[in-house]
């Protein structure tokens, strides 16, 4: 819980500064509202502005990008809300105005959640040198969520909230896991009879609240509130049959809850720390082959505005999602889900394209499920995998090839659970790091030039253009990836020999 007093100043974002002079050059009523006031109370940074005017939001936002030198464009002409862009003192700045034709009561009443029902006068704002300022004690704060914020809940202002926008469930689920807020026992009864609408919101707004939630951390604690909400699987409804699906005897858990703790057993070792605790041997982060530097590249913003770590803890939530369809009990009693990844793969095609995710993020996810099982079964039992079986690995998961490593280690910690001993974690990752250690010389083979052109080939060996061509390049750069050749004479004469010995017809 946090401390308050009725004298309390709270800071605001620098960009604020700039804010407030341009609208104090515009003859109107204006307010800073939302979530910038929640989370300057919680000390959290937000570096977008909303601001409500009692006025033309299109003819504020037109006025304020002029004085700015900054782009001006609607959002939603029905609700009259624009959107500011500039770049003043090298500061970025964006604001989103809406209007407040009939006063800023009726305005924030009509908001989600208590907490984010407030409202500065902008003329409320204090400026000194360390920053603009405000009194807590002029925010304008009728729905009481001031006192929520420093409960740590989360309560819906009417109990009409979700019908007006369905998407609101999925915002209180990611709202409460981002805050670390408890949703209160109404709002959540609300959540729960409402969450069949969520369906009704638009596909691409689904798929943005959904992946936020993904990106916060705690994945397995923030994944399983979401479906105790009842929401997880209104979302994804493929999702509903996994829940009661058993498994082989060497699994801890049913097939949805293994999906849950892979997502989360993938951020632990993403960040190389326990978030997501469970019932798994201490020794697992000890033995991760995981480089520090993958950190960076889970880091990358990849597609639809996330990184891959959230397309990778995405992954995970879907990976074995085919089982119950692929579910077969052999007559020797022995339980098989034969090809589940491949049918998975296809099941997450769908589900993807239907939540409108762009083609790269759907390539990625299915990448890394339709190849899940790789890294497993690269090797057998007790044996390290070979340079050739390494590259055909390299070179089939081009582009998800790491993700699908680091996949496959939280598939393989979430399958065990506590039951996870600590030779079989070793060998397994032992197998993985060899994998990892060949990725740099993997790639500088690929990356190097040719040995042969089609010219070389031609001209030396007398042959004419076709297929055959284009067939012996690649032939002689798998050679020389296994060290069997290593300049143009060598190259030349390993295809001269398979030539005359029939090999390939000429």
């Amino acid at each position: 819980m946090m401390n308050s007093s009725a004298s309390s100043y709270y800071r605001l974002p620098s960009q604020v500064n700039h804010i407030a002079e341009v609208m104090n050059q515009i003859p109107v009523k204006s307010y800073l509202v939302g979530g910038v006031l929640r989370d300057s109370i919680l000390g959290a940074s937000n570096p977008d502005i909303d601001i409500a005017v009692v006025g033309s939001a299109l003819a504020v936002a037109k006025k304020a990008a002029t004085i700015m030198n900054g782009k001006c464009f609607q959002l939603d002409k029905s609700r009259d809300i624009s959107r500011v862009i500039a770049s003043v003192s090298g500061i970025d700045i964006q604001i989103d105005i809406a209007s407040a034709k009939n006063g800023i009561s009726p305005d924030i009443s009509k908001r989600d959640f208590t907490i984010n029902a407030l409202a500065l006068d902008i003329n409320d704002i204090e400026f000194n040198s360390g920053g603009p300022q405000y009194e807590i004690s002029k925010i304008i704060d009728e729905h009481r969520g001031i006192k929520d914020l420093f409960d740590s809940v989360l309560r819906m202002t009417t109990n009409q909230v979700f019908k007006e926008d369905p998407l609101r469930i999925l915002r209180a689920a990611r709202i409460a896991a981002q805050y670390h807020l408890r949703i209160d026992e109404v709002t959540e009864a609300q959540i729960r009879t409402s969450s069949p609408l969520i369906l009704k919101a638009s596909p691409e707004r689904i798929r943005d609240e959904f992946m936020k939630i993904l990106s916060i951390k705690k994945s397995t604690q923030n994944i399983t509130r979401m479906d105790d909400l009842g929401i997880l699987t209104n979302v994804v409804p493929e999702l509903e049959a996994s829940r009661k699906t058993s498994q082989t005897p060497h699994h801890h858990w049913n097939v949805l809850e293994h999906m849950v703790q892979t997502a989360g057993q993938a951020e632990n070792i993403v960040n190389g720390e326990e978030i997501n605790v469970g019932p798994y041997p201490k020794f697992v982060q000890s033995f991760i082959p995981a480089d520090y530097l993958h950190r960076d590249y889970f880091d990358q913003s990849f597609s639809d505005g996330h990184n891959r770590s959230t397309f990778l803890k995405l992954s995970c939530l879907l990976h074995d999602i085919a089982k119950p369809n692929t579910k077969t009990i052999e007559p020797d009693g022995k339980t098989r889900f034969l090809k589940h990844d491949k049918l998975g793969a296809e099941m997450a095609y769908t589900i993807l394209k239907r939540l409108k995710f762009s083609n790269a993020g759907i390539e990625l996810v299915k990448s890394q499920i339709e190849n899940h099982l790789r890294p497993s079964q690269i090797s057998n039992l007790g044996q390290e995998p070979t340079a050739k079986a390494i590259r055909k690995y390299y070179k089939d998961t081009d582009g998800a090839s790491l993700d699908i490593l680091y996949l496959n280690m939280a598939d393989y910690i979430a399958t065990k659970g506590p039951n996870l001993t600590k030779k079989e974690w070793i060998d397994h990752c032992s197998k993985i790091g060899i994998i990892l250690e060949s990725e740099s010389s993997y790639k500088k083979a690929v990356n190097q030039d040719k040995l042969l052109s089609g010219r070389d080939i031609m001209v030396r060996l007398s042959l004419k253009s076709g297929p055959l061509i284009g067939t012996l390049i690649k032939e002689i750069e798998e050679a020389r990836m296994e060290g069997l050749v290593s300049n143009k004479d060598e190259a030349l004469e390993l295809i001269r020999h398979r030539i005359n010995s029939g090999e390939y017809i000429a």
